[in-house]
C-alpha cells in the first residue's frame, strides 16, 4: 500500500498547519465531489477476486471497529483473508475536462482526549484520473466516477495512539476520521472537495 507522511500531535507540541490542497477553486463538491467511503459489492475470500464498487453498484462503508494495539490500519483486513476490506474513496468529476486526484487530507478527532484535536493529521497521496463528465443528446450531464481503496489511517497513527493510551478516553471510544480530497484539472486549477467523516469505534483487546 502507499506510504504517507504523518504529523502526530503530541501533548507537548503545539499543533501546526494541516496538509491540504493549495490555492485555486474550492466549490465544496459541486465540480469535484467526494461521494463517500464504500465497500466491496461482493466480498470474496482471497485468492478469489472481490467485486469492487462501480458507478451503478456502490455500497456505503459506514464505519468500522478497530482493536487498539492490535489492528494497524483503517481500512483493515476484516475477514483475515490477506486483503483490505472497504475503504474505497468515491470521487465524482462534474467538469468538462479531466482531473487528476492527488491526495486525501486526513484529520483524526477524538472527543475527550487530553490532546489538542485533531490529535493527528495526515496527507495520503492518491493517483486517480477521471475523464470529463458526459452530456447526452438531452443535455443531461453525468459525472465520471472512480473508486480508490487506500489506507487513510496509517500504522504510524494507530501506533501513536496505542503508545499514548493515557492521553485518550477510556476504551471503548469513538474516533472520527475527517477527509477531504484534492484534485487538479487539465487546465491546472486545484479543487478541494467537500468533507467526509468516517466513524471508527476503538475498543480494547479481549482478555
Amino acid at each position: 500500500m502507499r506510504q504517507s507522511g504523518v504529523l502526530l500531535v503530541a501533548a507537548c507540541l503545539a499543533l501546526t498547519g494541516c496538509g491540504g490542497g493549495g490555492g485555486g477553486s474550492n466549490d465544496n463538491g459541486i465540480s469535484v465531489r467526494f461521494s463517500g467511503v464504500f465497500q466491496e459489492t461482493q466480498e470474496q475470500v482471497a485468492p478469489a477476486a472481490d467485486r469492487l464498487p462501480d458507478a451503478t453498484t456502490a455500497i456505503a462503508d459506514t464505519g468500522t471497529t478497530i482493536i487498539l494495539g492490535v489492528d494497524n490500519s483503517v481500512p483493515k483486513d476484516r475477514n483475515g483473508d490477506g486483503d483490505l476490506d472497504g475503504g474505497f474513496l468515491g470521487i465524482q468529476n462534474n467538469l468538462d475536462q479531466s482531473i487528476n486526484v492527488t491526495q486525501v487530507s486526513v484529520q483524526i478527532f477524538i472527543a475527550g482526549a487530553k490532546l489538542n484535536n485533531p490529535v493527528a493529521t495526515d496527507v495520503v497521496p492518491l493517483a486517480v484520473s477521471l475523464p470529463p463528465a458526459s452530456i447526452n443528446d438531452q443535455n443531461v450531464r453525468t459525472p465520471s466516477v472512480a473508486f480508490d481503496q487506500t489506507i487513510f489511517v496509517s500504522p504510524d497513527i494507530l501506533a501513536f495512539l496505542a503508545r499514548n493510551q493515557n492521553l485518550l478516553p477510556p476504551l471503548p471510544f469513538n474516533m472520527n476520521v475527517e477527509m477531504r480530497i484534492t484534485a487538479v484539472s487539465d487546465s491546472g486549477d486545484t479543487f478541494e472537495t467537500n468533507e467526509v467523516t468516517y466513524p471508527v469505534l476503538v475498543i480494547a483487546p479481549t482478555a
